[in-house]
This record gives structure tokens, C-alpha cells and sequence, in this order.
């Protein structure tokens, strides 16, 4: 008895150790599974783009990614409980990332209505294997949606405008506080409310037909509201075509020796070549591309307003040496070295001569300009402003309110410029324009100032005589 006892004890412990054992096994895989439950990343939703204010365009962009994988995703839009499906996917092969770009006029079509909605996202990950679900993370967008663009519509009758010259459209836009203006191939030129109509939705619209632009550019007025949405209107319009003079423009050692050390010395932001030739191209061509962008942004700070009442000036007594959008072939030593646009007007009167604002309006710039020498900037309204350049010396300051015939400076030859003169430049909303347009009295009655007339306050009616 003793032996058979003896023989069933080991096997007894063995039996019992092994399901110990497996017990510890069992429980060590659910620990593991219960780690990898509760460590395993979560998938990440990014949206790339603003959706809170949706328009027909407004575009949904949603990045979805993770580490290990995507076993399902889907983007839905509710509105008023109707729920609509952009993206409902399972994935077999689970990607790391899935992109997600939709806008509401493209595939598929969903029925979406003016007022608040939200974009909800579902996301589920294949971090924990092929036999369990993964990770579920959930984001919501809330959005208001407008769908009708604004309205638009043309007050005045035919236009006319001259090939680097401008006009003025006058219109309604609905609703009225919307960006709106005309659009000139990709240019695009700001309205704003006529003074003295007693209608908030009328506008007016200074527009230039750039100078460079080809005849057929298409020019149309354009509002687009803060969702994205765009309304378009064309208008009676004729454009003058015209041909720009080409002149040939020696340039020499000592006209270099002049004008670009002295550049180079008062532009802080140029890189200096070494080499004189080197050093006047890029001011011609680089520093001329950013000083005109810099009056672009001049002009983005303008007043809203018009600042003056008679027609624009050309300096008294001046004579006219290069005219508005003179092509200029540049050559040095018998080479042709570069070419630009002179795009205002050279005036010559007596060395040293009193230079006069054009018209009314505020200084918003008077110091060294780069091509332009020391120059003064005046803002007159409206996105409208006049340059003059090469000045020996300064007589006003920023921020000075200026009147016609008031001396703002004395010419000069400073910045490019071989000898005594004053550059004149007229720009619109950054666009640099024709200046004998602002010269002709005509010209400003028949393109503006009639039009205020007819759109803006009606003259009040002279109070009655009294009776005698």
C-alpha cells in the first residue's frame, strides 16, 4: 500500500503544477492583452482647414492616421437629424493614414441646408490584432452653412477705359457688408460705399486696366461673403488699346559709379555683388519689384475716403521727359544688359526746384526709397496714391495733411536718376496708373465725379425765400 501511495503523490503534484502553470499562462496572456488594451495608441483626426463657416466650395480636409493601422473609418454631416454619409470605409489591409477632402458642390452629393450642422468622425485602429476590434476615437465639427452667393447688381451704363488707365463702376451688392469690387484678370480692386447714399448696398469701384494687360483680359465685378461663396456680374465695358514707347537706354561706368553706391549704402536689405554692373542689375530689377510691392501695401492702408475735391496737378512749369510705360532697353557697352518699365512720369523744371503735391491728402511716406531716391508717398483716399521721386530734400513729414500747391520737397537726383529731376507716379490700390488721366478735369467729371453725383446723397432743396 505504502508503494502504490508513493507512486500516485508525483504524479499528483506534476498534474497540479501543470495547471498551475497553465493557469499562470492563461492569466499572463490576459494581462498582456489587458496592457495592450489599455496602452495601445489611439487613432489621431486632424482637420487641415476652417469648416465652421461652410459655403458651396468651403473645402473638408481631414487627416486620419495611425501607427498601426485603420480598420474603419467614417465622416458624417448631421443637419436637423437628417444624417449624411462623406466617407464610410473598412479596410482589410488596415492603411496608416487615410486622407479625407470633400467640399459640398463635389461627389457625393449631399443635400445641405442654410443654418448649423456638424461633421462628426469615427476612427477605429488595428492595434490589437486581427481578432479584436481596436481603438475607437471620435471628433465633431460644429459648422453654420450659407449656400447663396451674394447678388449683384450693375448701376451704371457704359464704360470706357484706356490700357493702363482707369474707370468707375457703380453697383448694389446684397447682403451689403460682403468684399466686393472688380476684378481685373487675377488684380482685384476694393469698392467701397458711395458717400452720401442713402442706400447701404450701393458701391463704387475704382478700377485700372493695368497697363500690361492684353485687350480681351475679362474685368468683372465680384463679391464673395465670409463662407466662401461667390457671386460674379459683367458690365458694359470698352477698352482702348494702346502702344507703349520703346526706348534704347545707354548706361555707363560713371552713371553706375553714381547712383549705385549710394543705393546699396541707404538699402540695408540689399546684398551688396561687389561688382558695379552686377549690383545696378538687381537694383533695377529686384529692388524695383519691391519697391512696387511696398506701395501695394501702401495702398492697402489707405484712407476710405476721398481726401481732395479739384482735379490732380502736374508740376507747374515742368516738361515731360519720359512718359508712363516707356519700355526701356538698357545697354552697357554696346550690350544689351536688361529691360524694364518706367512706369510714371519724369518732370523736369530748374535744378533744385520747389515739387508741389499733386492734390490733397495725408504724407504717408517721406525718406530714402530705393530706385526712387528720397521720395514722399500721399495718400488722397480711396487706394489712390501719388509718388514723387528723386527729391534733394524733404519738406514734410508721415502723417502731415498736405494741400494742393503746398511744397513738399525739392527735385533732386537722387536713387536712379542721371540728373535733376522729379519722377511722378500715380498708383491704384498698388497698381501703378496713367497720370494725365488725375491731370484732366474732364476726364475725373465724366469717369467719377459724375457718377458720385448721380448715386450719392441727392443736394438738399434751398429753403424757401420768406414772405415779404
Amino acid at each position: 500500500m505504502a508503494h502504490r501511495g508513493g507512486a500516485t503523490a508525483p504524479r499528483f503534484r506534476f498534474v497540479t503544477t501543470l495547471v498551475i502553470v497553465l493557469c499562470l499562462a492563461a492569466l499572463a496572456g490576459l494581462v498582456y492583452v489587458a496592457a495592450r488594451m489599455i496602452t495601445a495608441p489611439r487613432p489621431t483626426i486632424a482637420f487641415l482647414s476652417p469648416f465652421d463657416k461652410v459655403g458651396r466650395t468651403t473645402p473638408l480636409a481631414i487627416d486620419i492616421a495611425d501607427l498601426s493601422g485603420l480598420r474603419t473609418v467614417s465622416v458624417t454631416v448631421e443637419q436637423e437629424g437628417a444624417r449624411h454619409e462623406v466617407l464610410r470605409r473598412a479596410y482589410e489591409q488596415p492603411p496608416a493614414k487615410v486622407e479625407v477632402r470633400w467640399a459640398p458642390n463635389q461627389e457625393p452629393k449631399i443635400p445641405l441646408q442654410e443654418g448649423r450642422g456638424t461633421v462628426r468622425v469615427e476612427a477605429r485602429n488595428a492595434s490589437w490584432g486581427d481578432w479584436l476590434q481596436g481603438r475607437v476615437v471620435h471628433a465633431a465639427q460644429e459648422f453654420e452653412a450659407r449656400l447663396k452667393p451674394p447678388r449683384l447688381e450693375v448701376l451704371t451704363g457704359q464704360h470706357y477705359v484706356n490700357q493702363g488707365g482707369c474707370d468707375v463702376v457703380v453697383y448694389k451688392v446684397t447682403p451689403p457688408d460682403v468684399e466686393s469690387g472688380v476684378a481685373v484678370g487675377d488684380r482685384f480692386f476694393r469698392g467701397f460705399p458711395v458717400p452720401g447714399s442713402p442706400d447701404p448696398a450701393v458701391r463704387m469701384a475704382l478700377f485700372a486696366f493695368p497697363y500690361n494687360a492684353k485687350a480681351d483680359t475679362p474685368v468683372r465685378i465680384r463679391a464673395r461673403d465670409d463662407f466662401g461663396n461667390e457671386g460674379l456680374a459683367g458690365f458694359t465695358l470698352k477698352v482702348f488699346p494702346k502702344a507703349f514707347r520703346t526706348r534704347e537706354l545707354p548706361v555707363d561706368g560713371a552713371f553706375l559709379g553714381k547712383v549705385v553706391p549710394e543705393i546699396v549704402s541707404q538699402t540695408p536689405s540689399f546684398t551688396d555683388q561687389g561688382d558695379l554692373l552686377k549690383n545696378y542689375l538687381a537694383i533695377n530689377r529686384d529692388l524695383r519689384q519691391a519697391n512696387n510691392k511696398v506701395l501695394a501695401e501702401l495702398a492697402q492702408r489707405s484712407k476710405p475716403e476721398r481726401l481732395w475735391s479739384e482735379p490732380f496737378r502736374q508740376l507747374s512749369g515742368s516738361s515731360v521727359e519720359a512718359q508712363f510705360a516707356d519700355h526701356r532697353i538698357y545697354s552697357y557697352q554696346g550690350q544689351e544688359v536688361d529691360r524694364q518699365d518706367h512706369l510714371g512720369y519724369d518732370l523736369a523744371t530748374t535744378a533744385n526746384a520747389a515739387v508741389t503735391a499733386a492734390n490733397d491728402g495725408v504724407v504717408m511716406q517721406a525718406e530714402y526709397f530705393g530706385i526712387y531716391g528720397n521720395a514722399v508717398v500721399i495718400d488722397h483716399g480711396y487706394g489712390l496714391l501719388s509718388l514723387y521721386g528723386h527729391l534733394s530734400r524733404f519738406g514734410v513729414k508721415p502723417g502731415d495733411a498736405v494741400k494742393r500747391g503746398q511744397t513738399i520737397g525739392w527735385s533732386g537726383a537722387t536713387g536712379l536718376a542721371g540728373g535733376d529731376h522729379l519722377h511722378f507716379s500715380m498708383i491704384l490700390q498698388g497698381e501703378q496708373v496713367d497720370a494725365r488721366e488725375w491731370w484732366d478735369p474732364h476726364w475725373l467729371e465724366d469717369r467719377w465725379l459724375s457718377k458720385l453725383k448721380e448715386f450719392g446723397a441727392k443736394p438738399a432743396s434751398p429753403a424757401p425765400s420768406p414772405a415779404s
